[in-house]
């Protein structure tokens, strides 16, 4: 189902659409941010789509739960979804890590921490949760019986398990 044609107003171009081709728009354009502005090197969702080699934890976790709609809506095969789930992967697992946790910013190529700012030059533990529910929804996503969904199985348990998540508690008496 195509949009109806464009009719023209004061403000500009406007599209009679249904829920579901505004739904498809939006998850499609979504879904090619985070596909074509990937970085070359390490399948990393980069901070902005003009940051050259500085990717983002949180983004990529982000990045990762949007190949799953990307395979289900037809805009990408499962071939090459796992393809590239498994270059993050395999980045991530490499890439510079504070307790199990990933710093906000990446070098792409390295896997270097890059720092925040002055005071936050380490472990990120709020866009490390948004790496670890990309890590869970491909982990559930991807579970066939072939190697290699068994193998992106594996290493997103592994790093989703690496996380010391008790270490960024503020004091040793605090509850999860």
């Amino acid at each position: 189902n195509e949009p109806s044609p464009p009719s023209e107003s004061a403000t500009g171009t406007t599209y009679e659409m249904t829920d579901d081709q505004l739904l498809d728009m939006v998850q499609r354009y979504t879904f090619r941010y985070f596909w074509d502005f990937a970085h070359p090197s390490s399948g990393m969702s980069r901070e902005r789509n003009s940051s050259g080699n500085t990717v983002t934890s949180g983004g990529s976790g982000f990045g990762m739960m949007a190949i799953p709609v990307g395979i289900e809506r037809g805009y990408i095969s499962r071939s090459e979804g796992m393809v590239r789930i498994m270059k993050m992967l395999e980045f991530l697992r490499d890439a510079q890590r504070f307790h199990g946790a990933w710093s906000h910013w990446i070098n792409g190529n390295t896997g270097e921490a890059i720092p925040f700012s002055t005071y936050d030059n380490g472990g990120d533990i709020v866009e490390t949760a948004y790496v670890a529910q990309g890590l869970l929804t491909i982990r559930q996503y991807f579970n066939g019986s072939g190697p290699d969904e068994q193998q992106i199985v594996q290493l997103a348990t592994e790093l989703w398990e690496g996380i010391e998540w008790d270490w960024y508690r503020r004091n040793g008496s605090s509850s999860i």
